[in-house]
């Protein structure tokens, strides 16, 4: 199966708070929907689910998180404020409410796995969870190599009590990234930066905005064009893992 890209027309000026989907299965991504999600005068709600879980990354503004619920034995009823670069969870069988705190709105990048809730996936071990840790801010995470001019930084991962997928940010500095697939499904979309996807024998140009959706065994590389902004991705994958995990070609 081929790659999916996709430059989504992003939203200056939303009028109301709205989700606009940009990945699910009609692009053949079974496990993943990745959509964007505009937080604006009205609360976004999202009800209690079975299975699924949602990971969350504030891209712009700023909002409030109200979380009801229990996970993991664990009674979460409590209230977060997030701003740009920060991550969350919302796990199973808990309610949360999201209000914009931010002057005009704020935008956020939303993940949902399973999509469907009857769907049995992988599911990682979790270990020591605590409610604090449904939220995670990119300052507080290190940076981890991988490779020449390219380093990541992990996001929310089983650590931080997902079970099915791992969140990470991206950086490239100046040169291509070797070639290489991976196991699991992966969608990514482009914070900043402008550059290249090599996919199998074909390539596309990405910029912020861009979504991208990469099959299992899709061969690939990413290409900064921009010698003088680092090429900025957010990646979640399926199932959890390590973002280092990859077979280079």
């Amino acid at each position: 199966m081929s790659a999916y890209i996709h430059h989504n027309k992003l939203n200056n000026n939303p009028e109301k708070s709205y989700e606009s989907i940009a990945i699910d299965k009609k692009q053949g991504c079974k496990n993943l929907i990745q959509s964007i999600l505009y937080v604006k005068n009205t609360p976004v709600i999202f009800d209690k689910t079975k299975i699924s879980q949602k990971i969350g990354y504030v891209i712009s503004g700023k909002i409030k998180i109200k979380y009801e619920g229990v996970y993991l034995n664990q009674t979460i009823n409590k209230t977060f404020t997030l701003g740009a670069g920060t991550s969350f969870l919302i796990p199973e069988r808990t309610k949360s409410t999201l209000d914009n705190i931010d002057n005009n709105y704020s935008m956020i990048l939303l993940v949902k796995s399973p999509q469907d809730e009857f769907a049995k996936l992988k599911k990682a071990k979790i270990d020591n969870f605590n409610a604090k840790f449904l939220i995670v801010n990119k300052d507080d995470q290190q940076n981890l190599p991988a490779g020449e001019d390219r380093y990541f930084k992990l996001m929310i991962d089983p650590y931080f009590g997902s079970k099915y997928v791992t969140q990470f940010l991206g950086y490239i500095k100046k040169i291509k990234a070797p070639f290489h697939d991976h196991t699991y499904d992966e969608v990514i979309y482009i914070l900043e930066g402008e550059g290249i996807i090599h996919h199998n024998n074909s390539k596309t140009q990405i910029k912020k905005g861009s979504s991208v959706y990469l099959p299992p065994g899709t061969i690939h590389r990413l290409e900064n064009k921009n010698k003088d902004i680092e090429l900025q991705l957010l990646g979640v994958f399926c199932p959890a893992g390590s973002p280092a995990d990859k077979d280079e070609k």
